[in-house]
């Protein structure tokens, strides 16, 4: 007898429980169908206005179904090493630069170099549909507004980590 079921026999219920594999495809609109989670702790110097990818955040899904939406959940540990004097950018692309789906502009550091605001940057549905079988790769991009302000990201002064979490949910 399956766990699902001893639980169900336990819980005194006439739950049917299923048998087999779960077919993915079946299952209702807003069914998470996969996940798939990249952290990086690693800190890197972004210089000044160039936007620059951040390194060993970049994050591949493989859909399973066909019309799935993957949705994105990045969050950023980030630090400055010029203060409340300066902004930063972040832009999510889809496999390409070509292909930008997210982008924040609202980030400010106080004068002890600490980020004000959100660590979630980016929480979107990307808005092209699957294709079983074809993977997509999600990178974040950021710059600064003022040349010689640098945009640490996983700054060693707080000792952080950085995510981006893509879910494949069904259509």
């Amino acid at each position: 007898m399956s766990n699902a079921r001893n639980l169900a026999n336990f819980l005194g219920t006439s739950t049917t429980v299923p048998s087999g594999k779960i077919v993915t495809a079946s299952l209702p609109t807003g069914s998470v169908l996969q996940v798939v989670n990249n952290t990086n702790g690693v800190n890197q110097t972004i210089t000044g206005s160039t936007s620059t990818e951040f390194t060993n955040i970049a994050t591949t899904i493989t859909p399973t179904v066909t019309g799935s939406k993957i949705y994105v959940i990045v969050n950023l540990s980030l630090g400055s090493n010029y203060g409340s004097a300066d902004w930063y950018v972040t832009r999510l692309y889809r496999d390409s630069t070509s292909n930008q789906i997210g982008n924040r502009q609202d980030i400010y550091f106080n004068e002890r170099y600490e980020m004000i605001g959100p660590k979630l940057m980016h929480n979107i549905f990307d808005p092209l549909a699957t294709t079983a079988g074809t993977s997509r790769t999600y990178k974040i991009y950021g710059s600064g507004s003022v040349s010689g302000a640098d945009l640490q990201v996983n700054w060693s002064n707080n000792n952080t980590e950085s995510s981006m979490t893509l879910m494949e949910i069904a259509g």
